[in-house]
C-alpha cells in the first residue's frame, strides 16, 4: 500500500514540477516583452508598404512582419509577396527573416514629420531599429552589390496605430534621402 502511495506521490510531484516549470517560463516571455516595452506593439503583426521615395528598396504594397529573436536579441525582419505589389522582394529582402536589425530604446515616438525633416538630435531620442549592410537593390556598377544601412523608427500614427518610418543611408552615395512608411492595416 505505502509503494503505491509513494509511485503516485512521485508522480503527483512530477506533474506539479512540470506545470510549474511551464508558467515560470512563460512568465520570463512575458516580462521579456512587457508592456511597458515600445517595441511590443510592432512585434509579430504584418506591415504594408504604403508610401517610398523610391521603389528601389522596397516595392509598394509589399508585406512585412518584425519578429523578435530573444537567441540573438535581434527583431527579424519577414518579408511576403502580395498580390498589390510592385516588384518581388530583391536581395536580402528575398530570404526568408533573413534581414535584423537592433533596437534602441529612445525616450518617446518619433513623429513622421520628425523623420521627414531629419534633425538628427531630435532623432536621437526616438525609439528606433538599425541594421547596416543590407544588400536591397543591385549596384548601378555591374556587377557588384551596393550595401545599404537602414534605420526604422517607430511612429505611432492615427488612433495610436503602429506606423514605421523607415530611412535608407547608402555609404556609397553618402545618403540616399530615401524614406519609406509603412502601416499596419
Amino acid at each position: 500500500m505505502y509503494g503505491k502511495l509513494t509511485i503516485g506521490g512521485r508522480k503527483l510531484w512530477v506533474s506539479v514540477t512540470a506545470t510549474l516549470f511551464a508558467f515560470g517560463a512563460a512568465l520570463a516571455v512575458a516580462q521579456e516583452r512587457s508592456a511597458d516595452d515600445p517595441l511590443g506593439e510592432w512585434l509579430g503583426k504584418e506591415f504594408t508598404v504604403t508610401s517610398s521615395s523610391t521603389n528601389e528598396h522596397m516595392p509598394l504594397g509589399g508585406k512585412l512582419t518584425f519578429v523578435f529573436d530573444s537567441e540573438d536579441n535581434v527583431v527579424r525582419i519577414c518579408t511576403r509577396n502580395s498580390n498589390a505589389q510592385r516588384s518581388q522582394w530583391r536581395m536580402d529582402f528575398a530570404t526568408p527573416c533573413g534581414v535584423t536589425m537592433l533596437f534602441t530604446r529612445g525616450t518617446r515616438y518619433c513623429t513622421l514629420d520628425d523623420v521627414k525633416t531629419g534633425n538628427a538630435e531630435v532623432l536621437s531620442t526616438c525609439h528606433r531599429l538599425r541594421s547596416r549592410d543590407i544588400a536591397m537593390h543591385p549596384s548601378k556598377v555591374k556587377g557588384t552589390v551596393e550595401l545599404n544601412d537602414m534605420i526604422a523608427f517607430l511612429v505611432k500614427g492615427d488612433g495610436d496605430k503602429p506606423v514605421m518610418s523607415i530611412l535608407v543611408d547608402s555609404p556609397a552615395r553618402v545618403t540616399d534621402g530615401s524614406v519609406i512608411v509603412i502601416t499596419h492595416r
